[in-house]
């Protein structure tokens, strides 16, 4: 190994370069790492959170503010994601009833079917708008009315504009009030020019019911007090019998489950006046017939008067409209047309009755009068076969058509209920109740029934029951020149099922 020779001042260059390299590395370790005396010297500063790993101890340490902020951030994410509800609203159907009805003010003394027609006719050539809501204006809605005179059969045409439930018309020499309002439907009597009424109106549409009724407006002839004519109440009457005629017509080859061996259009269980009257009950307004009704048993003279009114007002629109009449209504639990069918009992008919003949469109089978009132006679002959085979003494007893009809009202559940705990007599609900609070002593079975009357009395179902009892005590509809079905035997209880 050959070591060459250093010089001395080399030596010393050499070694005050590795001090420097030293103390420069203790420099910066130095300022990293700060001195005892800068920790503890230092100004007191607020602690930082320390890290928690369990949530709910996180939650637990948030100040009330904190978590105020939270809870509400949360529920306006919520209300953003959250789906609507499809559960309908219940409604109390003696809420909000429509107003007395009024006897004719006048006297038409022309034909008025033809005047309506005209009133129609001239409609027809007519154009209405719809102008929706924005923030410039309101909403605007078109309208145009045939007005008529009803001692000369004289018709012109008024146009207006509604806003809400306000209707403006352009002609000032019009003075009007509105009776009860209903939309296309509303009640409006005509107080200047004297003896005229209004008998069509031209009703334009909003875009969501323009596209479901395939139209622009309603052509329609409102209810109103001058129309309250016999000739219309005659024509209704006459052109419903029609149509239940040619639906059992169409169903004769169509057997009743309720009846084997029977067909759909000679059911021993209903006529054709039973049909007619579960139309009008479906239509008639369960808060004026409380009204009228209350809790008497035996309607006075004044009240029968007002219940044919109340009834007759439905033939008036039948009368008047025809094939139109009830054909763009429907209710808050989603039943439409004259039958008033939901889509669940259509489906019940369609179930057992394919060959019936009844369309598969539900708009369609409902806004036809002959099929409505086909799927009608079908959904009750299927309720009282239903309802007849757990409580077979049903058939035979003449509460028939009573069970089936509170059936095709609210399903056949309660009426079960009520044949097997209390039997028959309920189905008269507000005579049953009558007379069961006349009495001193009861058994045990009685106090329960009477307690149920008593709870469930504002039901829907039990003023549907009241209205078709008080129609026939009222002696209301007249009967038809129809022959009666010749009655069949119950095989249940070898009685001859036949109506009294």
């Amino acid at each position: 190994m050959i070591l060459k020779k250093v010089s001395i001042p080399a030596c010393l260059v050499f070694v005050s370069v590795l001090i420097s390299a030293a103390l420069s590395s203790g420099t910066v370790r130095a300022a990293v790492k700060p001195s005892p005396a800068a920790v503890y010297k230092a100004p007191a500063a607020a602690p930082t959170a320390p890290v928690i790993k369990n949530k709910a101890a996180a939650k637990r340490k948030k100040t009330p503010a904190a978590v105020t902020a939270v809870q509400i951030k949360k529920k306006k994410s919520a209300a953003r994601t959250k789906k609507p509800s499809r559960r309908r609203a219940r409604v109390n159907p003696l809420c909000n009833p429509m107003p007395p009805l009024s006897p004719a003010r006048v006297r038409c003394e022309v034909p008025l079917l033809p005047v309506i027609e005209k009133g129609r006719s001239l409609l027809k050539a007519e154009k209405v708008s719809y102008t929706p809501w924005t923030r410039s204006h309101a909403e605007k809605r078109e309208v145009k009315l045939a007005l008529a005179n009803l001692k000369t059969g004289a018709v012109r045409i008024v146009s207006g504009w509604i806003r809400g439930e306000n209707l403006f018309l352009n002609d000032g020499d019009v003075v009007f009030e509105i009776e009860w309002w209903n939309g296309f439907n509303s009640a409006i009597n005509i107080l200047k020019p004297e003896h005229t009424a209004v008998v069509a109106v031209l009703y334009a549409l909003e875009p969501a019911r323009r596209s479901f009724f395939n139209r622009n407006a309603i052509l329609y002839t409102p209810y109103s007090s001058a129309l309250m004519q016999p000739e219309l109440v005659a024509a209704g009457k006459n052109y419903l019998l029609e149509k239940i005629a040619r639906a059992r017509q169409e169903l004769k080859h169509i057997a009743s489950q309720a009846f084997p061996g029977r067909s759909l259009a000679s059911s021993p269980a209903f006529t054709p006046e039973d049909y007619l009257a579960v139309i009008v009950t479906e239509q008639m307004d369960p808060g004026r017939f409380y009204a009228i009704v209350s809790d008497s048993v035996h309607l006075s003279h004044q009240q029968n008067a007002e219940l044919a009114r109340l009834a007759e007002r439905i033939l008036v629109i039948i009368g008047a409209n025809r094939e139109d009449a009830y054909r763009f209504t429907g209710n808050y639990a989603g039943a439409r047309g004259i039958t008033q069918f939901t889509t669940i009992g259509m489906r019940v008919v369609w179930d057992n009755y394919p060959t019936s003949g009844i369309s598969s469109n539900f708009h369609k089978a409902t806004s036809e009068h002959v099929s409505a009132i086909k799927a009608e006679i079908c959904l009750l002959d299927r309720y009282l076969a239903e309802i007849a085979g757990e409580h077979p003494k049903l058939l035979g007893s003449g509460f028939e058509k009573y069970a089936a009809a509170a059936a095709y009202n609210g399903g056949p559940e309660r009426v079960k209920f009520g044949l097997e705990h209390f039997g028959l007599k309920w189905l008269n609900p507000r005579q049953r109740r009558a007379i069961l609070s006349g009495r001193q002593k009861m058994t045990h079975r009685e106090q329960l029934e009477y307690q149920w009357l008593k709870t469930n009395q504002y039901h829907e179902t039990f003023i549907y029951l009241m209205k078709l009892h008080a129609l026939e005590q009222s002696s209301w509809p007249a009967s038809s020149e129809v022959a009666p079905v010749p009655p069949v035997i119950n095989a249940a209880g070898e009685a001859s099922v036949a109506r009294n």
